[in-house]
């Protein structure tokens, strides 16, 4: 094998590489994509069930829907949640803390 040869099989490892890469590429978008579509539609369910818990006459009856006052962990600001807040922002930290994330409230809302 001459040194032309040798360039031409090591561009050919390349593309091959290349287009594995692309693919892989491909498919992370599409698990992303459906990954964000769950988001969407946790949100609206979650936004339903507040909206519902808001609009009954037993407020006792849903503890979790109830407001009130916490510190968002970014700005120091007061933020009024649900008492549910916590277990979105344990459920976060957890999350964050598995994919390798320090310091999770640095980029909690």
């Amino acid at each position: 094998m001459n040194d032309v040869d040798i360039l031409q099989a090591e561009n050919d490892e390349l593309r091959r590489e290349i287009e594995s890469l692309r693919q892989e590429v491909e498919d992370l978008h599409a698990e992303a994509d459906i990954d964000a579509c769950h988001v969407a539609g946790l949100t609206a369910q979650i936004k339903a069930l507040i909206a519902e818990g808001d609009a009954c006459p037993d407020k006792a009856a849903h503890p979790l829907l109830e407001r009130t006052q916490y510190v968002h962990a970014r700005t120091g600001e007061t933020v009024t949640k649900t008492r549910a807040f916590p277990i979105y922002r344990e459920a976060f930290d957890a999350e964050a803390r598995r994919l390798g994330i320090e310091h999770p409230e640095k980029i909690r809302g």
